[in-house]
């Protein structure tokens, strides 16, 4: 049976950062390196499939933003929400 990460994709935050990393003209591999991050990890948590706010305050650290800044909280009713979003998107 397959389970999956209890997140869903969060495409909100993954353009946040991607917007951050185009302004330093970087890649993921590269944040990754300059972060002491492991690359599959980070980019889990910069999709928004995986949370770790020690990550996530890293990444923010990095770029001198905040943590809200960059990585918005999210109630139960949004991450239901991206969900359901998800699963119509694979269904189609």
């Amino acid at each position: 049976m397959k389970t999956g990460r209890p997140y869903p994709p969060d495409k909100e935050r993954r353009v946040r950062v991607k917007v951050e990393l185009a302004k330093k003209d970087m890649t993921i591999s590269e944040l990754a390196n300059a972060t002491k991050i492991n690359r599959p990890h980070l980019a889990e948590v910069i999709n928004g499939t995986r949370r770790s706010k020690k990550t996530e305050e890293k990444i923010s650290h990095f770029f001198g933003k905040s943590w809200e800044e960059l990585f918005p909280p999210r109630t139960r009713r949004d991450l239901e929400a991206m969900r359901e979003a998800e699963a119509k998107r694979k269904a189609s």
